[in-house]
């Protein structure tokens, strides 16, 4: 190693020293989309704040539609304490029940868990580059931000359990990914590198 090196890569180790590197759900606009990611995550146990009931739309219900949207819907109650409410036709519409629990899908904390040691040492790797001058602050924050980003985006696609609810993959069309819907929750993880 020759004392160029040094020379120039003892600077950019110290502007390393203060970047720090966010992942997630980051943008203002993603307001919506932070919080789904925060329920997937971790979980959430909804229930009716202003009725009796909450309105699941069925696989008939176009997306963003709800049971307020519509002005020919009946009430039919089943045996079991449920009911579902049905357009003119006798069409199922959406189903009424008393709460709905969404089960923990730690997307984020186990890609965390598991890619961590993989992370620690492209980040070293990443030092090595430029203490030899072959990289720079800012760029081995980009290159482990795109690193970290694309792990967590595969592990969003490639998830599996706990299943959707049979309602929610009828909605899907069958397809039972419990975190992909539109693509826009894997699409909403970036990166920022801040300063401080």
């Amino acid at each position: 190693m020759s004392y160029n090196h040094l020379e120039k890569g003892i600077p950019e180790l110290k502007k390393l020293m203060h970047r720090e590197l966010f992942v997630g759900v980051l943008s203002e606009e993603g307001g919506n989309l932070a919080m789904i990611a925060h329920v997937l995550e971790f979980g959430a146990h909804i229930k009716p704040i202003n009725s009796k009931y909450l309105t699941i739309p069925s696989e008939h219900v176009p997306r963003g539609k709800s049971a307020k949207d519509y002005d020919n819907l009946h009430l039919r109650t089943r045996g079991n304490g449920k009911g579902i409410l049905v357009d003119d036709s006798g069409q199922i519409m959406f189903y009424l029940v008393k709460e709905v629990i969404i089960p923990h899908r730690h997307y984020f904390t186990e890609t965390y868990d598991k890619r961590f040691n993989a992370w620690t040492k492209e980040y070293r790797n990443q030092i090595h580059e430029i203490v030899m001058s072959r990289q720079t602050a800012e760029g081995c924050m980009h290159h482990m931000g795109n690193i970290v980003v694309a792990d967590i985006r595969k592990a969003i696609i490639g998830w599996k359990t706990p299943h959707n609810a049979p309602a929610t993959k009828a909605r899907k069309h069958g397809v039972d990914n419990p975190l992909v819907d539109t693509g826009r929750l894997a699409q909403s993880i970036i990166y920022e590198v801040r300063k401080f």
